[in-house]
């Protein structure tokens, strides 16, 4: 079921009656207006839901009601039923992470975050690179995102970790031995410099969850 959103906005404008001596308002300004947008409309259980509020704080509800945002999108983001199984729809979503359009690129970034749990074969490949790459070539971006924990959470950015080891399990291989997370996360902090105070923290709790999932991943090499 497509989500779709109502605003009702009631304008009143009222009368008031003036004293003996003052003129009275002309009934054109006294009479009431009230304004309907047919073209959404809005659940009350959506409303109410944790999920509704998300995307409405963190202004992502014009992408889910712009014809232009892909189905796959919306449906992740929606938690509804979806797949990766188109290989072209679902790796047009990786460089939406670099969208020319600025503002759609923290929704995009979502729709990946919640597109890991279902990621296998080619687009984990995909997904492994292009996390790494981005969160390289794009550090003080992803670090921002995370200034704002009702949009992308703690947990988000646990999943970020998983996306970048992704990349290391398949590239590293053959050099495992070698402090190729270290030197990751060292670019990032350097590549951070100028970020806030906030962004470092996040950088720095990524770095750490990084390093610890890939000692996991290590006890598990043969």
């Amino acid at each position: 079921m497509k989500l779709t959103v109502i605003i009702i906005l009631t304008f009143g404008l009222l009368s008031c009656n003036n004293s003996a001596d003052k003129k009275t308002v002309d009934n054109e300004t006294a009479k009431d207006s009230l304004v309907h947008i047919d073209t959404f409309y809005i659940d009350q259980n959506e409303v109410n839901s944790n999920e509704y509020k998300e995307f409405h704080q963190c202004d992502f509800d014009k992408f889910l009601n712009d014809p232009k945002t892909p189905k796959l999108a919306k449906d992740i983001y929606l938690d509804k039923e979806w797949n990766l199984r188109n290989d072209t729809e679902a790796l047009a979503l990786l460089d939406s992470l670099t969208a020319k359009d600025k503002t759609s690129r923290p929704f995009y970034f979502k729709v990946v975050t919640k597109s890991e749990k279902k990621s296998d074969g080619y687009y984990s490949e995909g997904l492994g690179y292009a996390g790494y790459i981005y969160v390289l070539n794009n550090t003080q971006e992803f670090a921002s995102y995370f200034d704002n924990k009702q949009c992308h959470t703690d947990n988000d950015l646990a999943t970020w970790a998983d996306i970048v080891i992704m990349e290391f399990s398949i590239s590293g291989e053959g050099s495992y031995d070698k402090p190729i997370v270290d030197d990751y996360i060292k670019k990032l902090k350097s590549n951070c410099k100028d970020c806030s105070t906030a962004q470092k923290e996040t950088i720095n709790k990524f770095g750490l969850t990084l390093k610890e999932k890939w000692n996991e991943f290590l006890k598990h090499i043969d």
